[in-house]
C-alpha cells in the first residue's frame, strides 16, 4: 500500500504529460523581445500565433518607448490636392525650343476647274499633312475653290499641313503688339496684304489667342518671296497671284524698339493662291 501511494504522483505527473502532447508546440521565431509560438490543435489546421515573451518588464518598457518614437509614412492619398507648392515651369523642357511651322493653310481660287499636283520641297519636314500628302497631294480643284481627291468622296476647302521649321526669325524688324491691339493690328495687316475676309477671319481665329495670351509680343510676317525661298512649294500649274505669309511670335516682357517692318501689298488677279501659317517662339 505504501508503495501503491508512493507512485500516486507520479503517475498523476505522468496523465498531466499525456494532455501536453495533444498540442504540437513548435518554436518558430524569436527576438530580443520575445518568441513566437505557434500553437497547433490536434484536430484543427489553422495555426494559432501569440506572443510569448521572455524578456523583463524593463525591456518591453524600452521597446514600446523606442516604438512610440517611431515614424510612420503615410502615402498621399491620389483623390485629394496636393498642397506642396509646384514649380510653374518644368524647366527639363522648355516650350518652342524646336520652331515648327503652325497652321499653314493653302487655298484656291481657279478660273476654271483643274487637276493639280502640290509639292512640298521640304516634305521630310511635314509632321501631318490633311488630306494624306503622298508624295504630293493630286487634287482636282471645282470653280468655287472645293477640292477632292481622286477616289474619295469628300471634299475639301483648303489643304493644311503642320511642319518643323529651319528658319528661325531674328526679328530685326517687324511689330510690338501688346494684347488690347492684336486684332485691330491683325485685321488691318491681314487686309493690306490682301487676304479675303474669310482668310483673315481663320487667321485671326488661330493666332489672336496667342498674342493675347502673350500679353506683349513681336510679331513679323515671312511673306511670299522669303516663305518661297525657306519652304519652297510647287504647282503643277502656275497660279497668276500668290500670296503666302508666315507669322512669327515672340513673348516679351516689355516694350521693345524694334524696326518697323515694310510689308507688300498683293493685287489678286486671275488664277489665286493664298497660304497663311506662323510659329511661336
Amino acid at each position: 500500500m505504501k508503495k501503491q501511494a508512493a507512485l500516486l504522483p507520479l503517475i498523476a505527473l505522468l496523465l498531466s504529460g499525456c494532455v501536453g502532447t495533444q498540442k504540437d508546440i513548435r518554436k518558430t521565431s524569436s527576438s530580443s523581445q520575445g518568441e513566437i509560438l505557434t500553437t497547433r490543435g490536434t484536430g484543427g489546421n489553422n495555426p494559432i500565433t501569440s506572443l510569448h515573451s521572455s524578456s523583463s518588464e524593463e525591456d518591453s518598457s524600452s521597446f514600446l518607448e523606442e516604438s512610440s518614437h517611431s515614424k510612420i509614412t503615410i502615402p498621399p492619398n491620389p483623390f485629394v490636392p496636393s498642397t506642396e507648392k509646384k514649380s510653374s515651369k518644368d524647366s527639363s523642357k522648355e516650350p518652342y525650343s524646336e520652331p515648327k511651322m503652325a497652321k499653314p493653310i493653302i487655298y484656291f481660287y481657279p478660273e476654271e476647274e483643274m487637276d493639280m499636283t502640290v509639292t512640298v520641297v521640304r516634305d521630310d519636314l511635314l509632321t501631318t499633312t490633311y488630306p494624306e500628302y503622298d508624295g504630293g497631294w493630286n487634287i482636282h480643284i471645282a470653280q468655287d475653290g472645293t477640292l477632292t481627291v481622286p477616289g474619295s468622296p469628300r471634299e475639301y476647302y483648303a489643304l493644311y499641313y503642320e511642319a518643323n521649321s529651319e528658319y528661325i526669325c531674328s526679328f530685326d524688324e517687324g511689330f510690338y503688339v501688346t494684347s488690347d491691339m492684336a486684332m485691330s493690328f491683325l485685321e488691318e495687316k491681314l487686309d493690306y496684304m490682301g487676304f479675303t475676309n474669310r482668310e483673315a477671319d481663320e487667321f485671326i481665329m488661330y493666332w489672336l489667342p496667342v498674342l493675347e495670351s502673350n500679353e506683349e509680343s513681336l510679331v513679323y510676317f515671312e511673306q511670299t518671296e522669303e516663305c518661297n525661298n525657306e519652304f519652297p512649294i510647287t504647282f503643277s500649274t502656275e497660279p497668276d497671284t500668290l500670296i503666302r505669309t508666315m507669322i512669327h511670335i515672340k513673348a516679351v516682357d516689355g516694350p521693345v524698339s524694334i524696326a518697323p517692318e515694310q510689308l507688300t501689298h498683293y493685287d489678286r488677279n486671275g488664277f489665286t493662291i493664298t497660304e497663311w501659317g506662323g510659329t511661336r517662339y
